[in-house]
């Protein structure tokens, strides 16, 4: 048997919902002020070379 009411079991849980609920939505937009917007991408030198290969290896279509 549990040291708890079934009322106080369910407060408990209401509580931890709440604070679970409050701790994904603190971890989605922690830092989410520096996330990039579009329209604010900086435009790339022209003349600097690409930053990505793609994998060319491997099977094609």
């Amino acid at each position: 048997m549990s040291g708890l009411s079934i009322d106080d079991q369910v407060t408990l849980t209401e509580i931890l919902a709440i604070l679970i609920g409050i701790a994904i939505t603190w971890a989605i937009y922690y830092g989410s002020d520096q996330a990039e917007l579009p329209g604010e991408a900086r435009i790339p030198d022209p003349s600097g070379s690409d930053d990505i290969v793609p994998d060319v290896r491997g099977r094609t279509l």
